[in-house]
């Protein structure tokens, strides 16, 4: 893979978590400026709970990575759009499960008592969506190289 790839799964690695998201639902949602977003959200945060949870968002980036290193060096256009669609499923289903995480207390909900459970749970899910994301994006550049093959009559 390039390095844009490598580049934006590390980028996406480290911005896309639990208190990056909560950041932009306290600006987005809760109506906080952005001094007061960042004193309310990163009040109660630490070096150290920044990094709790990493190892767990870690799992679907390092099997992605993983699977890159084991194919080789060399891709095809359609292993290349596979692996740009599991990166970005893997990406928003971060952002989306964390939004889903903090929403409720910028709703005025309650949070559910088990809701830390989720820090485990979202990375979990997130290997078979970018799993099936993967191959699902794979397999519709392939069948769009074909049907475009067949328009143009090659």
């Amino acid at each position: 893979m390039n390095k844009w790839f490598w580049g934006v799964l590390i980028f996406c690695f480290f911005v896309i978590n639990e208190t990056t998201v909560d950041w932009l639902l306290a600006i987005t949602i809760g109506g906080y400026g952005f001094e007061a977003s960042f004193e309310h959200t990163f009040r109660y945060s630490s070096f150290f709970a920044y990094f709790e949870s990493a190892p767990f968002r870690l799992i679907p980036y390092l099997l992605l990575t993983s699977l890159a290193a084991f194919l080789g060096g060399y891709y095809s256009v359609h292993e290349k759009v596979a692996f740009w669609g599991a990166l970005m499923a893997i990406a928003l289903f971060h952002f989306w499960g964390y939004w889903g995480l903090h929403y409720p207390s910028y709703n005025g909900e309650r949070l559910s008592s088990t809701a830390a459970l989720a820090l485990l749970f979202i990375p979990l899910h997130a290997i078979w969506i970018g799993l099936f994301a993967g191959i699902a994006t794979g397999l519709l550049s392939l069948l769009s190289a074909s049907v475009f093959k067949k328009i143009r009559g090659v």
